[in-house]
């Protein structure tokens, strides 16, 4: 810990990382509900043009609970901020085509949270992560290893309930192959799938279209949380038939190295979308694999991806993709830039503190 503290200590207090404030008192998202400061103007580039698309999906990820810049000294890339405009002003210029937006998980950090005391400045920077992703939360994100280990105390059966309600995050989670651990009887088991319905007069019949998503994370331990972590492939052949009966197109969300997940795709029937996460270099272009439209998460999202589905009259579905950089060029959503500054300033006290008590 003596060494950790002073390494601290070495540290810019600029350093640009997003991080949290650990607390006891109920926090709810009101940020999410409040009057927004109206965006600046997004440079046309970043927002593509409408290529008459039917739906459209923003996908990030493996931000490890940073809601600021990736800190690069060359190009700082990323944020809570700029993602939110990016949503904001791309269902500002294109309301026909609805946006959904999804996340590969790790989104929050599990460096020394199961140790006894947890690191302090994890600790904060995660409440804050906690806090931002429900002021501006994902339509569904995939429970990883990492998530779960900072997540599980609000899993628990009596927690649950009231933590989704005050952190709606919480309520977006999704896995096909994360269940309490046998004769577990104090954590739920978490959604295996959500279906969000998207309407677009572009879409053919009733102008509406069910968008089933599930997700998976390579097993990894799980000592502490509750929960065991089942083979991905396994999982979701049991998962999918229900899926299938329940959404037009498909969507999974995997956690796992990418030769993996090329052979899952390769493998199952009746995957449409695959998006792809695990600490690896994306993919620039789409990749089609047997019957699935794949894609990867840029690492700590510093570019955002953009999925976009095409349906014909007859139903046939194309799908592309393209990533747009997060820099300065994007402008920050004023309420969630004021999250970032708030989360910055807190971590850096933290730490400040743990200088403070090292021996």
């Amino acid at each position: 810990m003596r060494n950790r503290a002073l390494l601290f200590a070495t540290l810019s207090l600029t350093i640009c990382l997003a991080v949290g404030l650990s607390g006891s008192s109920v926090w709810r998202p009101v940020l999410a509900q409040s009057p927004s400061v109206p965006t600046q103007v997004v440079p046309a580039h970043l927002l593509g043009t409408d290529d008459k698309a039917a739906f459209a999906i923003h996908f990030s990820g493996e931000m490890r609970a940073n809601l600021d810049t990736c800190g690069c000294p060359a190009n700082p890339s990323g944020g809570l901020h700029r993602r939110v405009t990016m949503a904001k002003a791309f269902r500002a210029t294109y309301d026909q085509i609805p946006l959904l937006e999804l996340s590969v998980g790790a989104i929050f950090n599990d460096q020394g949270v199961l140790l006894n005391p947890p690191f302090k400045d994890v600790v904060v920077q995660n409440d804050y992560a906690l806090r931002g992703y429900s002021a501006y939360p994902f339509d569904a994100v995939n429970l990883t290893y990492q998530d779960l280990r900072v997540l599980h105390k609000y899993f628990s059966t009596g927690e649950a309930k009231r933590a989704a309600a005050d952190f709606p995050i919480l309520g977006t989670y999704v896995s096909a192959n994360a269940m309490p651990a046998a004769n577990e009887k104090t954590h739920v088991a978490l959604p295996r799938f959500i279906v969000k319905e998207v309407k677009s007069p572009r879409l053919p019949k009733n102008h509406k279209l069910r968008i089933g998503i599930t997700g998976v994370c390579e097993p990894a331990p799980s000592e502490g949380t509750g929960y065991v972590w089942r083979d991905p492939a396994t999982a979701l052949k049991e998962v999918l038939p229900q899926l299938q009966k329940q959404a037009d197109v498909v969507v999974v969300l995997a956690y796992l190295p990418l030769d993996q997940a090329r052979a899952l795709a390769a493998e199952l029937e009746g995957v449409d979308i695959m998006i792809v996460g695990h600490t690896q270099p994306s993919l620039l272009t789409l990749e089609t694999v047997g019957n699935t439209a794949l894609v990867v998460n840029n690492y700590e999202t510093k570019a955002l991806g953009e999925l976009r589905g095409y349906v014909t009259d007859d139903g046939k579905r194309t799908y592309s993709n393209r990533f747009i950089l997060l820099d300065a060029t994007v402008p920050s959503e004023p309420n969630a830039l004021k999250i970032v500054r708030d989360a910055k300033a807190a971590v850096e006290e933290a730490r400040r503190s743990m200088v403070q008590a090292a021996p």
